[in-house]
């Protein structure tokens, strides 16, 4: 500018402008307004174009309206330019009648700003025509344009003034009205700017984010979020009171700019290792092959990422410009000669500097910030859709709970590091600028000061390492707690039933410890570094100040310019050194985790082209030398061949263990294909083994995203027997079901499952094993309506069905017999007879058994239970039979064996009767022919199968609307208000309050020390500056010794105040994790049916993560902040007494801002807690059903449901960001002013001589840094509260009370072999669920004898599930009582009481872990006791083959066994526990007919003197019983011994048996 100012300027004017300088009143030379003023705007407009023509260039919006701000600001553009063409005119007038003495700089500058203004209207039509609602660029302009219009306009209006010496009046005042028409346009283009239009497509959407329609003034201030900040403070926010995603912010949208450069990156690193697995060496490739992520991440937000870097350069630079203003403004205290506008200057320059640094930090943490949001978008996508998508080699080594833990704390680390990624290069970057300025300060003493600073270097890269280290076994640690909770939460009712809640708690903490060691060592590493980077700083003032001053004592004196200018660098130097911790803690941290999830969103997907889905063929489906595994290792299914025409019915029949469900999974591509073909012609349907339920209505689960055809529907409900369900539903098929189907029976959840396939309508239907868990009378009803290929709604689809129900075999088309992953046999029921190898074998095995079982039927006098196989044996025809009776005969000749061939012979001769006699038979002999229509007609009614778990009704009141009674997961809770002082109160009794006084004494003490090294500078420098410093250097020794002392001094109360703490924190935080484990391990089973387990994940996870972590951080950086922020107030009230009454001011101002930002902020951080739990249940439940979900071809479906969860969480977290920046502008906007009152006090104290330029350089240097200390002190005690809210959300659930903790000190402990003889009386029990619903149990009174074998019956809702709830005491008695043995459990600890009883479950549950841990988690029994355990549940040869016996480990869920297996392994835990009472909860469910009479078989010889209870759905379990209760309606209606009740003719039980089929229709 000056050689601009040389050319267009005389020497003359140049001298004045340089005189000026020194004079009482600023001036400015008309040739530098004209030129230097005038040019600047153009040269602005010009540098930022390109940013102009950007935004032109993407915008595809509408014009906007013609009355708008832009149309006004285009006509006041179009005067402006008609005004500066006057003004050219009127010049070249001037200039063409006094040529010799007018000056040209005059028309040149009138013609700039014609020019520029038409390019300025050209630009103002193209944003309209655009529909660009502001631009940042012309608004600062602008405001540039009217700064430097300013001092003409004051010249001017001097010269219009006083027309003393001026020749051509008029043509001075026509210049003066034409500028001030042209400065008053300038002045209406600014404010007009300050106001954007108004979209059309905004005014319809009132959810529409102002942030993309707002003035670029209310964009740099965030004052487009006042109106939500306010109804925050109004009243709590609510979800619906926030703007909606900006469209360019949707997971959608940012996934497909990611997958731009991801996938092809991926798919490179899949063919390379490819290419290696299939290369000769078979070498393994390495890690650092797999693609990058963070490469990946960088090209998809380039933009961002090179935008972000440009604002913190312009940031960093600007920062350096308040030192080179605080010497100028120190020089100018020194120098009493220089006039008082410059001070005044100076101190506008520091505010002005300040505010422009605040408004582009400001928007440059927006920006980035933003950036993390959408890094961590994106992250948590990729990673559910990997998990959807993972090979079965994959998910072998990846659990759940770890999966989720990448979801939530690895891609937060992502989302961490992102914000702050532009400190690895600016940090340096300051400093190396820093240390330019002091090098020109202080000279060669600097390499003193660098010297020590780089010293520091190589120690804090080993700590970062070590911190590494941990902070990977940290994760570890955590996901395998994670994990290990999330199993105890899906079997948290079995660990009830088996009192194992203390084992599963020990095992928790175990590993809880060794977490907490960590952090106990992260916390060490931790102080080591605050240290490090606490002292580097000063030790670098020490010996920089101290060289400098040996250097050349008589002439290098630490004045007061040398002094605190030197330490304003220093403390720039501070910022990032600081926060180098935080970024190598940050960054090793994300490292750790980038190394974890790009392993993950590298691992093996599924290959699509393992079935080749073809558009059609000869048959449906068609295997061809297929060999398949779970793991590549260990072949699963060997050498399968077969091919299922169109239309066929096939079923697969085999042991447990011996590949059917595993045939199911290749078919549906879920398995490793090692080789072979698999070909699909059609769609695909699936009901799996264990029903997969999602935690949405009945209707919702069965029509599964698929259009809802009424008629249709219908038709699915009858068929599959639903429909009397409905009924019992409170509402209807509207009613939500619970997480895993909770709140259904498992025979419920099975034919919901199976009415999804066949409401589906898909080609091909598999059904593995859906018709197990139901009542003999549904199983038939749904096999008739359903699958039967005469009558069913699936006849001419094409269907394959595991089973173990030998009665519907002979409807099938075809049978696969498996056997040891092959298949054996393939062929026709009768065919498979004939051929007697396994099938015959496997059907006489199951014959034998039955007969068995109807020999001590028969002993009894119990006719029902030789019917019962009499309607097994009517499946083959009269031939068949005579060929099985030889068969059989062949075999040991026993009562047994004679009685087979007996019955046989007796069917047989049926069979020869004439048709007309053989109508009036029985309903099994119907059976035996072709399918009848009367077996259509049986009549449901209320018999559904099944026990309704309590939470169906367990929380609904007596009275409510449909919406209410639809419900069954409750909405979590979001807190309102401030948090209460009782939760600081906790968090601060966690810590101790001795710890807590310790460490802030320490903090006060380090902030006194800290002051007081700084005044001893000061006094130091204003000594030197008066030349009281001699060169002794005794003298010069004494004051450094002291300084260094006191800084030192200050750095060990730092380094003590953070080691104490961090291990009070870390002591609190393993306090509140036990507290709320041993909560959550005892709550009544109802708070678990009605609370999504993602949401208590959530509080175990993210909550203790905050704990962990997060609230150590904002609590150290707090007080951190705030003794330094006391420290600079009392100072500067100290050094101007008169600042008093401003600070008063700023802080009035600053406490309304906090309490008006704080209401908002603090509900947004509940809103964003409680939204993230919906995102972790549904990726769980999404996980468990995977299959199915890939089945179906639903994928798309299921990922846009998890995105739309996943917006949801992050609008929140957006509105939360921008109130962090809306409140972050205005406090800096306070601490610019208190800066700039700092420099204007110290100006107008300097007139009165009572301060010192040392004083007012300590002073003004402490102001410049409050502005970020306010600005972070502000955010971290915000962040603090916002934290804080996790502690809130554990007390939540520490304090929810529990069933009764097992240590209870009850009044009455029973004898230790209580209980000795099995006797249980029910003494006029009444149990409900809550104290306004109805009783369940209505006042029954029985008494079970020792030893007794009782089946338990009744229809739904009967009450069967209510009684062995209340015998385990899962639910407490309202009213009557519980005798066991004499003893009332009601006075006995759950722990004693559960402990005593077995139940064996309908569903298995299997713990991850070894198999000794799943059979004895105490560790009370030795290995013999154990094998003897397994040997009677007939697991012992299954064991024997793995090899590490008992130690062998069990995936989660036990995924690597099958569910029969996993049903003895239950078997094997009764066994081992000999209990003198057991439940039978329907145990054979899921196993062939030989594991079901092998189980049968151990039950009657193991437990023949225990007391067992039989809860029966399928009525022929209980016939061997000694007697049966009936329940109906919570009554006792009959219980009697099974020959009694079948022989009254108006007994229930004897009805239910005739419903069933198990009884003749008709007497004769």
């Amino acid at each position: 500018m000056d050689y601009l100012a040389r050319i267009l300027c005389d020497v003359d004017e140049i001298q004045v402008f340089d005189y000026s300088l020194n004079s009482t009143v600023p001036h400015i030379t008309n040739c530098a307004e004209s030129s230097i003023l005038v040019i600047t705007p153009l040269i602005f407009l010009i540098i930022f174009s390109p940013l102009i023509l950007y935004d032109l260039k993407k915008s595809r919006h509408p014009p906007l309206e013609l009355y708008s701000p832009t149309v006004a600001r285009i006509i006041l553009c179009f005067l402006l330019v008609m005004n500066r063409l006057t003004a050219t005119i009127i010049n070249l007038i001037t200039w063409f009648r006094t040529p010799l003495t007018y000056q040209p700089y005059s028309i040149m500058s009138c013609c700039w700003q014609t020019v520029t203004y038409c390019v300025c209207l050209l630009l103002l039509i193209a944003y309209r025509n655009r529909g660009l609602v502001t631009s940042g660029v012309l608004f600062n302009f602008w405001l540039l344009t009217a700064i430097c219009a300013f001092p003409e306009l004051r010249r001017r209006a001097a010269y219009a003034e006083d027309f003393t010496g001026i020749q051509d009046k008029n043509e001075v005042s026509v210049k003066y009205v034409l500028y001030i028409i042209y400065y008053a346009f300038i002045l209406f283009e600014v404010f007009l700017s300050c106001f954007a239009d108004k979209p059309r497509y905004w005014l319809k959407d009132e959810k529409l984010c102002p942030e993309d329609n707002c003035s670029y003034l209310n964009k740099i201030t965030f004052n487009w979020f006042h109106s939500l900040a306010a109804r925050g403070f109004r009243r709590p926010l609510e979800v619906n009171d926030l703007w909606r995603l900006r469209l360019h912010e949707e997971s959608e949208n940012l996934m497909k700019k990611f997958k731009r450069y991801w996938l092809p990156a991926v798919n490179a690193y899949y063919k390379k290792k490819r290419a290696a697995e299939q290369s000769i060496s078979l070498k393994k490739l390495s890690p650092k092959t797999q693609p990058s992520l963070l490469w990946a991440l960088a090209k998809t937000y380039r933009w961002t990422i090179l935008s972000g870097a440009a604002m913190k350069f312009v940031f960093d630079v600007l920062n350096f410009v308040s030192p080179q203003l605080l010497s100028a403004l120190i020089s100018y205290i020194e120098d009493m000669k220089r006039p008082l506008w410059m001070g005044i200057a100076i101190s506008f320059a520091m505010f002005a500097v300040a505010l422009v640094q605040s408004m582009i930090l400001h928007q440059y943490f927006h920006k980035m910030f933003m950036l993390g949001i959408n890094v961590r978008s994106v992250l948590t996508n990729s990673v559910y859709v990997k998990a959807l998508m993972l090979s079965n080699s994959a998910r072998k080594n990846r659990t759940v709970g770890e999966i989720v833990n990448l979801m939530s704390v690895d891609v937060q680390r992502f989302q961490d590091i992102a914000s702050f990624i532009m400190l690895f290069w600016s940090a340096p970057f300051q400093i190396l600028l820093a240390i330019y300025f002091l090098w020109r300060l202080l000279g060669i003493a600097v390499v003193a000061g660098l010297t020590v600073l780089f010293a520091t270097i190589p120690l804090t890269s080993y700590i970062s390492l070590r911190m590494k280290n941990c902070q990977g076994r940290q994760m570890k640690l955590r996901d395998e707690r994670l994990k290990f909770m999330s199993e105890i939460l899906n079997g948290i009712r079995i660990i009830k039933f088996y009192a194992w809640e203390k084992s599963m708690q020990k095992l928790v903490l175990e590993i809880r410890e060794k977490e907490i060691a960590v952090l106990r060592e992260i916390a060490l590493y931790n102080a080591a570094i605050s240290l490090t980077w606490s002292c580097a700083p000063f030790l670098v003032a020490v010996v920089t100040f101290g060289l400098y001053v040996k250097i050349d004592p008589q002439h290098n004196q630490l004045t007061p310019q040398v002094t605190f200018v030197g330490l304003s660098l220093f403390n720039l130097i501070r910022f990032p050194m600081t926060i180098f911790p935080l970024i190598f803690s940050q960054g090793t941290q994300c490292s750790v985790s980038n190394t974890r999830l790009k392993s993950f969103l590298s691992d093996d997907e599924m290959q699509l082209s393992v079935v080749d889905r073809i558009s059609s063929g000869d048959y449906a489906l068609s295997i061809q030398s297929g060999n398949f595994s779970w793991d590549n290792n260990k072949v699963t299914l060997n050498n399968i061949n077969l091919k299922i025409k169109k239309g066929e019915l096939v079923a697969i029949v085999g042991k447990v263990g011996s590949g059917k469900s595993s045939l199911l999974s290749a078919v549906l591509g879920e398995m490793d294909k090692l080789n072979g073909n698999v070909d699909v012609v059609g769609s695909i349907a699936y009901a799996p083994q264990q029903p997969w339920i999602q935690n949405l209505s009945l209707m919702d689960n069965i029509l599964f995203g698929t259009p809802f055809d009424p008629q249709r529907y219908e038709t699915v409900l009858d068929a599959c027997a639903l429909k009397p369900d409905l009924a019992t539903l409170p509402a209807g098929d509207q009613t939500e079901i619970g997480e895993k189907g909770i709140n259904l029976s498992g025979g419920q959840k099975h034919r919901v499952s199976l009415a999804r396939a066949v409401y589906a309508n898909s080609d091909i239907i598999l059904l593995d094993d859906p018709l197990s868990a139901v009542d003999a009378h549904v199983g038939r009803h749904t096999f008739t309506r359903v699958i039967s290929s005469q009558t069913g709604l699936l006849a001419k689809k094409t269907r394959i069905l595991v089973t173990h129900g030998l009665h519907y075999l002979k409807y099938c088309d075809r049978i696969v017999v498996m056997n040891d992953g092959k298949i054996t046999e393939v062929g026709t029921f009768q065919e498979l007879v004939q051929a007697q190898k396994h099938f015959a074998e496997f059907l006489e095995d199951f014959l034998m058994n039955k007969v068995k079982q109807c020999k001590q039927a028969q002993d009894e006098g119990d006719s029902e239970e030789m019917e019962e196989l009499l309607k097994d044996l009517q499946v083959l025809n009269p031939e068949q039979r005579k060929h099985l009776e030889s068969f059989s005969g062949t075999r040991q000749h026993t009562d047994s064996t004679l009685t087979v061939a007996s019955s046989i012979k007796h069917i047989s001769s049926r069979d020869n009767l004439p048709a007309e006699q053989q109508d009036g038979t029985t309903e099994q002999d119907v059976a035996a022919k072709k399918i009848d229509s009367n077996l259509i007609k049986i009549e449901i009614g209320e018999k559904a199968d099944g026990i309704a778990l309590s939470a169906q009704t367990a929380n609904k009141p007596a009275i409510a609307s449909n919406d209410e009674r639809s419900k069954l997961i409750e909405k979590e809770g979001v807190e309102v208000g401030k948090v209460k002082f009782a939760v600081y109160l906790l968090y601060l009794h966690a810590i101790g309050y001795g710890t807590t006084a310790v460490f802030v004494s320490i903090y006060i003490f380090s902030s006194v020390l800290g002051v007081s090294s700084n005044l001893w500078l000061a006094n130091w420098s204003d000594h030197a500056n008066k030349g009281n410093i001699t060169a002794e250097e005794n003298d010069t020794n004494w004051r450094l010794g002291i300084y260094a002392t006191l800084g030192l001094g200050q750095a060990a109360m730092v380094c003590t105040g953070s080691i104490t703490m961090a291990y009070g924190m870390v002591f609190a935080s393993r306090k509140l994790h036990e507290g709320i484990l041993r909560n959550i391990m005892h709550l009544p089973m109802a708070f678990f049916d009605i609370t999504p387990l993602g949401r208590i994940v959530n509080r175990f996870g993210k909550d203790i993560v905050t704990v962990d972590i997060e609230i150590p951080k904002s609590i150290d950086d707090l007080l951190d902040d705030c003794q330094i922020l006391v420290a600079i107030l009392i100072l500067i009230v100290f050094i101007y007494p008169h600042s008093f009454w401003v600070f008063i001011t700023c802080a009035f101002f600053n406490f309304f801002i906090l309490r008006f930002y704080i209401s908002t902020s603090r509900q947004l951080k509940r809103l964003e807690s409680t939204a993230r739990s919906p995102i972790y249940s549904h990726f769980q439940e999404s996980i468990q059903g995977s299959a199915s979900i890939r089945a179906y071809r639903c994928m798309n479906r299921f990922i846009h449901e998890s995105q739309d969860r996943l917006d949801k969480n992050i609008v929140i977290q957006y509105h939360s960001l921008v109130a962090n920046r809306w409140l972050a502008v205005r406090l800096e906007l306070v601490g610019n002013l208190i800066v700039f009152c700092s420099a204007l006090f110290a100006v107008f104290y300097r007139e009165s001589g009572s301060v010192t330029a040392g004083l007012v350089g300590l002073s003004v240097a402490y102001a410049l840094s409050i502005t970020q200390t306010l600005n972070w002190a502000v955010r971290m005690a915000s962040e603090l509260e916002t934290n804080v809210v996790a502690v809130e959300r554990l007390r939540e659930y520490t304090d929810l009370p529990t069933e009764g903790l097992a240590s209870e000190n009850l009044a009455h402990t029973p004898r230790r072999d209580w209980p000795s003889k099995g006797e249980i009386i029910f003494e006029k029990l009444k149990i409900r669920y809550r104290d306004n619903l109805e009783f369940v149990l209505k006042g029954i009174s029985a008494t079970i004898h020792p030893a007794e074998k009782i089946g338990i019956v009744g229809r739904t809702g009967a009450g069967k599930s209510s009684l062995t709830l209340a015998l385990f005491r899962i639910i407490e008695a309202d009213s009557g009582r519980i005798l066991i043995d004499g003893e009332d459990i009601s006075k006995i600890s759950l722990d004693n009481l559960r402990s005593k009883l077995t139940i064996v479950p309908q569903d298995p549950v299997v713990f991850s872990g070894t198999l000794r841990m799943n059979l004895d988690p105490f560790g009370h029994f030795d290995d013999a006791l154990l094998w003897n355990a397994l040997r009677t549940a007939h697991l012992d040869s299954l064991v024997h083959s793995f090899p590490n016996k008992l130690e062998h480990k069990l995936s989660e869920g036990g995924e690597n066994i099958s569910v029969g297996q996993r049903q003895l392994l239950c078997l094997a835990r009764a066994v081992l526990r000999m209990s003198q009472i057991l439940i039978l909860d329907e145990a054979a469910a899921s196993v062939d007919m030989e594991t079901d009479a092998l189980i049968q078989k151990t039950i009657r010889e193991r437990f023949s003197h225990c007391t067992v209870l039989t809860i029966a759905h399928r009525l022929h379990t209980v016939m061997d019983s000694d007697r049966i209760l009936v329940l109906e309606n919570g009554y006792i209606r009959e219980f009697d011994t099974p020959r009694k009740l079948l022989d009254d003719p108006d007994s229930l039980f004897r009805a239910m048996m005739k419903e069933s089929g198990l009884l003749p229709t008709k007497e004769h």
